[in-house]
């Protein structure tokens, strides 16, 4: 039989070890339920996970059962371990001691039997270490716990993955998943600098579930946000992207993590896991649904947003850039330093790890580039030369505010408005008219900055102040919103967005874009076009609708989107009538 796959990306579910024990004749049955559908094109077949290993020959009998039905096959492992292992020692989620021989031995032997069995193996995400045993404690001697396990997991990468999988099978390709929780890979090992030229791939976690009731903060952009990332850093070796459908209070939020995963470049997909899918109401929603991104995702360009660098290990102001991603801001993330100035560049308090960035700062600003750096990389580099660029400075003073105000005009402001309810700030100091003020928050006879600005050589920086919780970004007025995605979706696509902040704007080089509605209300916004241009709908429920032709020639258009709809749009730059 030959395979059957969706056109724009490849469909896999994960099946652990515990989950095909069955006879053939149930396996056959729950694979219909898949099929009626699903695309399905691969499944990966877990081998080790915490005390269930499977032997080389069922491997081998379940490999046979799936290929002879056309759906390709890799090997998959769990890298935890039961009690009999460093025994007396507490271990969070059965992770392995890697400082044990007998852990080491155990793991070696669940790698040789995978790569035996199938050319390729993925390693779910508990590859890392958080034993803190007497071994582990001697081990890491002066080091801090981020050195020491940084070491130790590219060390067992190398010496207890790749070169027993070479041994046993020369053609094997090994894949490391990288987690939803990327700002702490450093403190239980995950090497982002090392790990990706030792595996022969990576893949990415793009999990959010629902934020609300989750014991991670995940905002929901991240299911986007973190394929991005990946990519970049590991252009062209980034496999697919992996969700599940645990704690999805709503079936939207499950779809949504297939959609930001589809529409972040994902070229395979794998569901986690076969036995929560097997009887589930979410499979018929979710198949309904990839039909749909599989046609949306063919109109799409490669990404494109604000730059957000992110370098390895790095952390500070936790998942900031998705709670901004989630005013309808299309970013970019990187572990790389940006070398062109083609697009506005956020700064968050993780860049404060780079101990090269004011150089780059510098140079980048010099050359003409835009760069938004927040409150929080401020104060975290208040003393490490961050006063070259602005007059700003951290006070340790925080103020609660209801009332904004957006520009100035002669000696006051522009424009006015409220949130619903205040929002705590941080106070920043400033040198009037050595800064200016983009948006300020009043108070009775006061005013503290929100967004200022410093020229510096042919550029500009932004320091955006955040509010104390990231959730609350969210809360701003509309006409607040609307001036930050101003500056930091720049002026290099050929249309303008407006409107309220809870939803995702993904951008593509191409001049296509989707727009999705986060809220658990209605929402509207307007696109306005550049004159001769039209705005086309590829996909979604509701036609926008033209609201006539501004003073310089753009067309206006409004969207209005349901809660967790979306729209997928191109800019045509030939009108039509």
């Amino acid at each position: 039989m030959s395979e059957v796959s969706y056109e724009r990306f490849k469909l896999a579910i994960y099946c652990t070890a515990g989950c095909l024990n069955g006879g053939f004749e149930q396996l056959e049955q729950e694979l219909e339920f898949f099929r009626k559908h699903f695309k399905l094109s691969k499944v990966y077949i877990e081998s080790h996970r915490g005390d269930v290993s499977l032997s080389r020959e069922r491997l081998m009998e379940l490999k046979k059962f799936y290929e002879d039905r056309g759906i390709a096959t890799a090997g998959g492992i769990t890298p935890t371990l039961g009690d009999a292992y460093r025994p007396g020692y507490n271990r969070l989620f059965g992770g392995i001691c890697y400082t044990e021989e007998a852990s080491r031995a155990k793991f070696q032997e669940a790698v040789e039997t995978a790569a035996a069995v199938f050319d390729e193996v993925i390693f779910d995400d508990f590859f890392f270490t958080n034993c803190a045993c007497e071994d582990c404690l001697a081990r890491k001697g002066d080091r801090s716990w981020e050195e020491f396990r940084l070491e130790l997991m590219a060390e067992v990468s190398e010496n207890l993955i790749m070169k027993p999988a070479r041994s046993v099978n020369p053609a094997s390709r090994m894949v490391i998943k990288y987690p939803n929780w990327n700002e702490a890979y450093q403190a239980s090992g995950y090497n982002t600098e090392k790990q990706p030229s030792i595996f022969d791939a990576l893949y990415t976690g793009t999990e959010t579930r629902d934020p609300a009731i989750s014991q991670q903060h995940l905002p929901r952009y991240a299911s986007y946000s973190l394929f991005r990332w990946m990519d970049n850093l590991a252009p062209g070796r980034n496999n697919g992207a992996w969700f599940d459908n645990l704690d999805c209070t709503y079936i939207d939020y499950y779809l949504e993590q297939a959609n930001l995963s589809v529409f972040s470049g994902a070229k395979e997909l794998t569901l986690f896991c076969y036995s929560l899918l097997k009887d589930s109401v979410h499979v018929p929603a979710l198949g309904y649904q990839l039909d749909k991104l599989d046609q949306a995702a063919a109109s799409l360009g490669r990404p494109v947003g604000a730059y957000v660098y992110e370098p390895h290990h790095a952390k500070g102001e936790d998942h900031l850039y998705d709670y901004l991603g989630m005013l309808a801001i299309p970013f970019e993330l990187t572990p790389a330093w940006p070398t062109d100035i083609a697009h506005p560049l956020l700064i968050t308090a993780n860049a404060a790890r780079d101990k090269d960035i004011i150089e780059r700062m510098r140079s980048y600003l010099r050359e003409g580039g835009q760069i938004v750096m927040t409150s929080g990389f401020l104060e975290r580099m208040n003393d490490r030369g961050v006063g070259e660029f602005t007059t700003l400075r951290p006070t340790g003073k925080k103020m609660s505010v209801r009332r904004f105000a957006i520009d100035t005009h002669s000696c006051t402001f522009d424009r006015f408005c409220d949130a619903s309810e205040e929002l705590s700030f941080p106070i920043l100091d400033y040198s009037t008219n050595g800064s200016w003020q983009s948006v300020v928050a009043l108070k009775g006879h006061n005013n503290i900055p929100i967004l200022m600005y410093d020229n510096y050589g042919r550029g500009r920086i932004h320091t955006l102040v955040v509010p104390d919780d990231y959730a609350d970004l969210w809360k701003l007025p509309e006409e607040v919103v609307s001036k930050l995605r101003s500056v930091l979706a720049g002026d290099s696509r050929p249309y303008r967005l407006s409107g309220p902040g809870q939803a995702g704007w993904f951008s593509y080089d191409n001049d296509a874009f989707v727009l999705e509605n986060f809220a658990p209300i209605p929402q509207r916004w307007e696109i306005a076009v550049p004159p001769g241009a039209k705005l086309v709908r590829i996909s979604g429920r509701e036609k926008p609708r033209e609201l006539g032709i501004d003073s310089d020639g753009f067309s206006r258009y409004e969207i209005r989107l349901a809660p967790s709809s979306l729209i997928v749009c191109r800019i045509d730059p030939q009108r039509t009538e």
